[in-house]
């Protein structure tokens, strides 16, 4: 049976696998691929964006004549005279020059590719926080939005945050959004995909179970998208994002069975503490891996949905599925900000960038509330899985787990006090008197 390997029929096996087991596919995936098909979930409405798709990919060299990704032919389009695009005295050199600028606001991400004919792409995604630029030509994401609005849309509360999510994302805006603006066009189209059958037709129960196991990290997102509305900014649609994905980070390593309880331990300490970055890495490695093996312990947990014809064509491919199941959690973990560093080869640890950071107390603090540092050590980790000292049990919990050897006097006082430090630095804590620290959203509070 080799030379089934690597088929279309086994691809197929594959892919409805991985729907049953995780509830979309999991491809090498950026937090945009999860934005888009989050949004398209969420508003049902997208644009083609064929001329800033052509305007925002420069290319020196035609693939075929008249290739409208060159300047010279894609020029006299926007200078047409029933085009509102380019007036005034802007000449070509000019334009050259505004498509870089286009070029670096919109592929923040790299994940802006020439789409239209003469040329193809797996997909496009644009980097502006604007409803104006979702598009729908993206497939890098593996229907994994639609997955989550499907999940959220099982609880009272996961409805709550997609339509305070939706007001969110209606209002978020950015100057860099009117850099393309003239190239977009007004008319957009409808979503009309029917998300259960993007996602395989998964049951209403297997969907309750999965709303049950997330309930604490739902909330969370409800109470962050709530904060949104309150202070919306111009980071408001990025928040959301780095919350939405670290639903699904956490989700991953949950679903997998015997994983429900898992803890991730982080690093805040740095160099000063070899212990805790060893420890750090080491968590890391064990979910990386835990994760590249989901599928084949789900499959021993599997019921007669699971064919025999299914099962071997998962045992031909096993080894390119668990690497291709570890590239997507290496990638979403490091690009959502929860690992670092994040490039390189080097090992890789849990430490949430500030910005992670602060959407995840974000999203544990209620509005002017003031939360002691046991509070928010206790939501870290009920919402978030996170232990990395804050409590005085954690030693014990981190050991349990196989985390040590750590200390507690050195290694986890340091960490903590470097989280506090990055805390207050994001001006969500403050500390009055030594060994008090006090959590709050706006410090005027405290």
């Amino acid at each position: 049976m080799a030379d089934k390997i690597g088929t279309k029929a086994d691809r197929s096996r594959i892919k409805r696998l991985h729907q049953l087991a995780l509830g979309y596919q999991p491809f090498s995936m950026k937090p945009v691929h999860l934005a888009t098909s989050f949004l398209l979930a969420l508003v049902r409405r997208y644009r083609m964006l064929e001329l800033l798709n052509k305007a925002a990919n420069p290319v020196a060299a035609e693939k075929r004549p008249g290739d409208q990704y060159v300047a010279e032919n894609l020029y006299p389009i926007v200078r047409s005279t029933d085009s509102t695009i380019l007036r005034g005295d802007v000449g070509l050199s000019e334009f050259k020059l505004l498509r870089q600028h286009l070029n670096a606001a919109l592929d923040n991400d790299g994940a802006l590719n020439p789409s239209f004919a003469p040329r193809s792409s797996f997909g496009s995604d644009y980097s502006t926080p604007s409803l104006a630029y979702l598009t729908n030509g993206s497939k890098n994401h593996g229907h994994a939005g639609a997955f989550l609005w499907l999940v959220f849309n099982e609880s009272e509360a996961g409805q709550c945050f997609l339509r305070d999510a939706k007001v969110v994302v209606q209002q978020a805006t950015s100057t860099a959004a009117l850099l393309g603006a003239p190239f977009v066009e007004e008319e957009d189209r409808e979503f009309d995909h029917d998300l259960l059958s993007l996602c395989g037709d998964p049951s209403q129960e297997y969907l309750s179970a999965i709303s049950r196991l997330m309930a604490s990290q739902t909330e969370a997102l409800g109470r962050l998208a709530r904060h949104l509305l309150d202070y919306p900014t111009a980071h408001a649609l990025r928040h959301l994002i780095i919350a939405v994905g670290s639903w699904l980070l956490i989700y991953q390593l949950r679903h997998i069975p015997s994983c429900s309880d898992t803890i991730l331990f982080a690093d805040f300490a740095g160099a000063s503490r070899p212990r805790v970055s060893d420890q750090a890495a080491a968590c890391y490695a064990r979910h990386l891996g835990l994760f590249g093996r989901s599928l084949h312990l789900w499959l021993e947990t599997a019921n007669d949905e699971v064919s025999d014809d299914d099962r071997l064509a998962f045992e031909l491919m096993e080894p390119k599925i668990t690497k291709a199941l570890e590239d997507h959690f290496r990638e979403l973990s490091v690009r959502i900000g929860w690992v670092q560093p994040r490039s390189g080869t080097a090992n890789k640890y849990f430490r949430p960038q500030p910005d992670t950071i602060r959407v995840l107390l974000m999203s544990i603090l209620n509005r002017d509330e003031v939360a002691t540092m046991d509070e928010v050590a206790e939501r870290l980790r009920n919402n978030w899985r996170l232990v990395f000292g804050l409590l005085a049990s954690d030693h014990a919990v981190l050991r349990k787990r196989g985390y040590a050897p750590l200390d507690e006097d050195t290694d986890l006082r340091a960490n903590r006090q470097a989280f506090k430090h990055l805390a207050i630095h994001l001006g969500l804590a403050w500390e009055p008197s030594d060994g008090l620290v006090l959590f709050s959203l706006n410090r005027d509070t405290i």
